[in-house]
């Protein structure tokens, strides 16, 4: 008999243990630029779930990132959810718990970086409801997750507080700085359009940031409220800071969205930092033609036209330094081929960091994802 045969018959009479759903996914990315340059990102996910015997759910993933600078990256989380809550290890948002408690919008979202949105830590993080009352509660640990504690910023010859010189000097010296331990804690109640929010953290929720930063600060505690009024969305928060002489003024902010015919406009308006008003314009002439544009206290600084056809999209950006950046998009199911042209950006001052200068460039970029 087939020795193979022979092994699957003896495999089938043995115990199957449960295998959790898994799903693989992932993604190349090369972009070549008419400068000479070439990046080349790529990305690996792995992710789990099961529901087990007394009814809650367990879920596991992890990502490995890598660029061409053979900057890698890997990161994990791990989630436990039931009636009691969700609770959550490994990688997690730096300041999840503490902004949960910011209805108001007081305080900013933690960044890592100048090119960054979030800031991600390894600790612990649990979340839980009931009748309207929400809780949060994490704590951040002080290494990453090889378990050892970043490498000083004097290696870079910044410390926190002023980084003067080069972009790249600065995305240096945030990238290096030892993390920190802080525990966070926020409570918020919904009733009737109705929402309080309470959240304090103990320290910095990651050393990278200056004394100019967007984030949470050491010893930094929010409290706020909001009230939806059908389209209408109230709302004010207060911070208070320990690492300060003076803690900011409350923020008092005010949200109004219509949407009809095609057209959505949302009206914002707050008395922060000196009075400002926003609008922001969408209208869709069609299944394949919209346009947007952002005004800020009456100068148009954005405006976007996007028009697409089969697997093609055309997009037009005329950003608020006056320049322009154009691309035509091919989608091909599990590919995409883009080829552009960015605008030249001119030199700025981003936190205390000086931005350079950057050159007009046309690309091309190739990306496959599973």
């Amino acid at each position: 008999m087939n020795k193979t045969l022979i092994a699957l018959a003896i495999a089938t009479t043995l115990p199957v243990a449960a295998v959790a759903d898994v799903t693989i996914s992932g993604s190349l990315s090369s972009k070549y630029k008419s400068t000479g340059a070439m990046d080349t990102d790529s990305s690996l996910r792995v992710d789990s779930s099961e529901v087990l015997a007394n009814g809650m759910t367990a879920t596991a993933g992890f990502a490995i990132t890598a660029d061409t600078d053979d900057d890698t990256e890997n990161s994990g989380t791990a989630t436990l959810a039931g009636d009691f809550g969700t609770l959550t290890v490994g990688s997690i948002d730096a300041d999840g718990a503490f902004q949960a408690g910011d209805v108001g919008g007081a305080v900013a979202d933690t960044t890592e970086s100048t090119s960054s949105t979030a800031s991600s830590v390894y600790g612990v993080h649990f979340s839980g409801s009931i009748a309207g009352l929400t809780i949060a509660a994490q704590v951040n640990a002080s290494t990453g997750a090889s378990g050892s504690s970043a490498a000083a910023v004097a290696a870079t010859g910044n410390v926190a507080g002023t980084v003067a010189g080069t972009a790249s000097n600065y995305a240096a010296a945030v990238g290096s700085t030892a993390k920190t331990k802080s525990t966070q804690l926020a409570a918020t109640y919904e009733v009737n359009g109705l929402s309080l929010g309470y959240g304090y953290v103990s320290a910095d929720v990651t050393n990278a940031n200056l004394s100019g930063h967007n984030g949470v600060h050491e010893g930094q505690s929010v409290v706020g409220a909001s009230y939806a009024m059908g389209d209408l969305v109230v709302s004010v928060g207060k911070q208070n800071l320990k690492d300060t002489a003076t803690s900011p003024d409350a923020l008092v902010s005010a949200t109004y969205t219509i949407d009809a015919d095609g057209i959505t406009i949302v009206a914002q308006a707050d008395n922060s930092p000196s009075g400002d008003y926003q609008l922001n314009l969408s209208y869709a002439f069609s299944d394949a033609l919209s346009i947007s544009s952002e005004v800020d206290k009456g100068k148009t600084t954005t405006m976007v036209g996007t028009y697409t056809e089969g697997d093609m999209t055309f997009t037009v950006a005329r950003q608020d330094d006056d320049t322009t950046d154009a691309s035509i998009a091919l989608d091909y199911g599990n590919a995409d081929l883009t080829v552009g042209r960015v605008g030249a950006r001119a030199a700025g001052t981003i936190t205390g960091a000086i931005r350079p200068a950057a050159a007009e460039y046309s690309h091309v970029t190739y990306k496959v994802a599973f």
